[in-house]
């Protein structure tokens, strides 16, 4: 089973970049949200192993953002949120990591970010990334066998 996924930010594509990304190191993105309160109805809803929030919204500030981040934490400590952010503030960085977040991404993000969180959520979920990583290399081999 794959790591399940919820990605939350308001752009549309945004939340499209984040999904092949995530889909691309071997997650499934079980929902998308385009702000904080929809964000916690489906976080409650589908208990992703793996939450992407933007901090900033159009209709979610910092402290929304910040609100909800903490409810998910004490609902489900398990579960790895990644911050994702066009408004790097230290401070902000801060906040969140020592709260327990798993990664801080400042947009615009490449290729490179997502390696960066591929080997943290490998860490923290050994048997679900495995899985998810070994099913295109199960595919390959049995499309050269034909």
């Amino acid at each position: 089973m794959p790591v399940r996924a919820l990605v939350v930010d308001d752009s549309i594509f945004i939340r499209a970049l984040i999904r092949r990304q995530l889909e691309r190191i071997g997650c499934v993105v079980a929902a998308e949200a385009e702000n904080a309160s929809q964000a916690l109805s489906l976080f409650r809803t589908l208990k992703p192993n793996l939450v992407t929030l933007d901090i900033v919204m159009a209709e979610t500030d910092g402290v929304d953002s910040l609100t909800a981040f903490r409810a998910m934490r004490e609902e489900a400590p398990a579960t790895q949120i990644i911050l994702m952010t066009a408004m790097p503030f230290d401070e902000s960085r801060e906040t969140f990591m020592s709260a327990g977040a798993l990664a801080y991404v400042v947009k615009p993000f490449d290729n490179s970010a997502f390696e960066r969180i591929k080997l943290k959520l490998a860490a923290a979920f050994p048997d679900l990334l495995d899985a998810a990583s070994a099913a295109p290399a199960r595919i390959t081999a049995r499309k050269a066998n034909l």
